[in-house]
């Protein structure tokens, strides 16, 4: 056999047999080896994780190959934006859920939890305007009740297939979209734990630490004081769909068809990125800033337990990469289950807190926080404005699946908190280190809560009930409906005790008689990776002028580290607010995730890995899931889109056949609800109907069911210095706190920070919805 022959090295590579491959070239290693010599060499290094190896490999390939060198091409820019981002490196370090820790009674505080204010121990005194707003609140809760359930019982919210209620007027529509809701938290809310077991299997009649009654603790316990573990990372994952429902795919049925193959087909990005003209980049990164709060499965399983997803001989990655295989690792198995008594076929453990309680920047447990602080006047530690870093990247409360748009929005709240500690101590100075740190942190999680209810969600779905709803969540249709938007406080002076028309926030608690958990169904309904492009621009916010372009695959994991330290913070967020994200719809995947590299797992299809989760975790399938949320299912692809080559692709993935349809994955069929076709999505809104209706549910739920937006948002917990500071702040005003030069930007011009940042005179309305008359409030001072 010839010392160098090619086609066997690719049988080594495709068999993974990378030590064999090089032991059969290094004879060749003394003599001039060929272009594609260097070019297998460095394709085994990559698969081996020395990607800086690879990539001088790869770039001496290109210079002598000439068969191959788009293929060396393309696997070398892959190994030089690895060897940036440190791919090899596992962040963060491996960690599996234990039962026994899992089981434990919660954690101790981080610090000390101090004591209640002076003024909450004193017994609170009902004003005139208390008791008015009580009764008012009575009273409209009985009589709204009664008008919203005779509306929807008679009108109903569907026609043949699809939702209705933005076809009608304003007053129509929201009774309607609370109707639906209402029907979601009387039939959706699903809990996974044994009947009769309290959240965790802890034991009752336990006593809280002293001070968790005013502040939340580290891992989320103790918000619920009867039920300490609810909501706390650690516990499990609800449901929103019924028990029966939770088919776990398997074996064959887990890859029919083939992921890979439904990626390819249905996800892949075709040409340039079609994009959404409303919406800048921060929309992007803010909701991944956002679910790194509210959910993670934890580290995935590493061999044998993986699922193996085998690729066609034509696919791309088998063809540049040599892989016959993809290999994800399969989601951690939940180990407090029982042998007897489970009602639920599958659980699975939130490694993060269920609460919207800025955990992604002050970590779930006590060892994290506690690592975090600076312990000076309550502050997070900082290093000349930025994160600190740790194992190469940034040291945070999450940082898995990191890159650069996280890292600016961490630092950013991160800033946020120590500035609330600066006015906290200026109006306390006789306050300890805990106390301000804690008080800090409850205004954080809220101002940061806020900007999501009545900044981002609007922004993403612009249409005039819409809005009002979701600020109604927030402030009451009162406050929203009779006050500018700078006069507008979240409790007002007259505060009616009425989720809708009082606001939720300062309200008391409706868990709906269902303990709080975040559900499964929504980790699936947040798979948004579509809103991200290829690459960033980088540019200067004085000049606009291009820095650099750079992949965003360079800005992961270390890469975020070295672009912060060369980039100022101000270039990258006026950057981020004038470049638009990717639209929700198919073949509009971000290539570079199609061949995604993850720490001990080069070549990785996030796509195909989106379906595969929702089969692996008992997720229904869309038409299921659809029936499950009280919608009706589709009869054929074409009830979804008009779009020929879509209705092609669709079959060719599932199937001509009538059942094919109940095959269809749950994120393929929401990205394939017709943006184009006002009958199937509402004009303007980057995602359905389906993802709605989880959002629906959610928007208000993860506000309603939480101690501190409902019962205890008030004086006595937040102070009424932390209450203003909520009402004053939105997104746009604390960017322009903590990067103040970004004044001078379009950033200015704009009332949401997440619209692009024009400098028109005149906004247009395409690209700024949430300026036009038709989504002010009806009754604007």
């Amino acid at each position: 056999m010839e010392i160098f022959d090619p086609r066997w090295i690719e049988t080594l590579i495709e068999e993974r047999r990378f030590e064999d491959a090089v032991a059969t070239i290094e004879p060749g290693l003394a003599q001039d080896m060929t272009g594609d010599m260097h070019g297998l060499l460095g394709l085994i290094q990559f698969h081996l994780e020395n990607y800086a190896q690879a990539q001088r490999l790869l770039d001496r390939a290109l210079t002598l190959s000439h068969d191959e060198v788009e293929r060396w091409r393309i696997i070398g820019e892959h190994a030089r934006a690895n060897t940036v981002a440190e791919m090899q490196d596992v962040i963060p370090d491996v960690a599996y859920f234990q039962a026994e820790s899992l089981l434990a009674a919660p954690p101790a505080a981080a610090g000390e939890l101090p004591l209640p204010n002076n003024s909450s121990q004193q017994k609170h005194r009902l004003s005139v305007n208390d008791l008015i707003g009580d009764i008012l609140g009575r009273v409209l809760g009985r009589a709204s009740h009664l008008i919203v359930h005779a509306y929807g019982s008679l009108a109903g919210y569907q026609d043949t297939i699809w939702t209705n209620w933005y076809k009608h007027g304003r007053l129509r529509a929201l009774l309607t979209l609370v109707y639906m809701r209402d029907q979601l938290n009387q039939h959706n809310l699903i809990e996974s734990y044994p009947r009769g077991e309290l959240i965790g299997f802890q034991p009752r009649l336990q006593q809280g630490p002293v001070g968790a009654q005013c502040f939340r603790t580290a891992d989320g316990s103790w918000n619920n004081l009867d039920n300490p573990m609810e909501g706390a990372a650690g516990t499990r994952f609800l449901r929103n769909v019924a028990l029966d429902a939770i088919t776990v795919e398997r074996d064959k049925r887990l890859l029919t068809p083939n992921p890979r193959r439904v990626s390819l087909a249905l996800l892949q990005r075709e040409g340039g990125m079609r994009e959404v003209p409303f919406l800048n980049l921060l929309a992007a990164s803010w909701i991944q800033f956002q679910v790194h709060d509210w959910v993670s499965h934890g580290e995935n399983l590493e061999p044998p337990d993986i699922i193996e997803i085998p690729l066609d001989e034509d696919d791309p990655a088998r063809v540049t990469y040599g892989q016959r295989s993809m290999f994800v690792g399969r989601t951690q198995p939940d180990p407090t289950r029982r042998q007897e008594g489970e009602p639920a076929a599958i659980t699975h453990i939130n490694e993060v807190s269920h609460w919207w309680d800025g955990s992604q920047i002050y970590g779930s447990d006590p060892e994290t926080q506690l690592r975090l602080r600076s312990h000076v006047d309550g502050k997070l530690s900082l290093k000349d404005g930025l994160l600190h870093c740790r194992n190469g990247v940034e040291d945070t409360g999450f940082v898995r699946n990191w890159w650069v748009g996280l890292s600016m929005l961490h630092t950013l709240f991160v800033r946020e908190h120590n500035a609330i500690c600066d006015h906290l101590k200026h109006d306390y100075p006789q306050w300890n280190d805990d106390r301000l740190f804690n008080v800090a942190r409850l205004i954080n999680a809220a101002v940061m809560a806020k900007i999501h209810t009545i900044e981002w969600t609007p922004a993403l779905l612009p249409q005039q009930t819409a809005n009002m709803a979701l600020n109604a969540n927030w402030y009451g249709l009162a406050t929203y409906l009779f006050r500018s938007p700078k006069q507008r406080k979240t409790i007002s002076t007259l505060n009616i005790r009425h989720p809708e028309v009082g606001g939720v926030v300062g309200n008391p608690i409706d868990r709906h008689g269902s303990a709080y958990g975040l559900t499964e169904e929504f980790v699936e309904v947040y798979r948004l990776h579509s809103l991200l492009p290829e690459s960033l621009v980088l540019r200067n916010h004085e000049t606009n002028e291009v820095i650099r372009q750079i992949s965003i695959a360079e800005t992961r994991q270390a890469g975020s580290v070295k672009l912060t330290r060369s980039v100022g913070m101000q270039d990258l967020f006026y950057s981020f607010g004038n470049q638009h994200p990717g639209q929700l719809v198919l073949n509009n995947y971000p290539r570079f995730m199609q061949t995604l590299s993850m720490p001990s797992n080069p070549v990785f299809d996030l796509g195909a890995v989106d379906i595969l989760r929702a089969r692996e975790r008992g997720v229904p399938r869309y038409n299921e899931f659809r029936r499950q949320l009280g919608l009706k299912a589709i009869h054929a692809f074409e009830d979804l889109t008009r779009d020929p080559q879509h209705l092609a692709a669709l079959k060719s993935v599932y199937g001509d056949q009538p059942e094919a349809v109940e095959d269809l994955d749950l994120l393929i069929g929401t990205l394939a609800e017709d943006p184009h076709n006002p009958a199937v999505r509402p004009t303007g809104f980057a995602f359905g109907e389906t993802l709605f209706q989880i959002f629906i549910l959610n928007a208000t739920r993860r506000l309603q069911a939480d101690r501190f937006y409902t019962d205890c948002y008030n004086e006595d917990t937040y102070t009424a210095q932390g209450l203003d500071w909520i009402d004053a702040a939105d997104m746009k005003s604390v960017i322009l706190r903590h990067y103040p030069a970004l004044a001078k930007s379009g950033l200015s011009n704009v009332s949401n920070a997440f619209e692009p940042w024009d400098t028109a005179e005149h906004l247009d309305p395409k690209r700024h919805p949430l300026s036009t008359e038709s989504l002010t409030p009806l009754f604007p001072e």
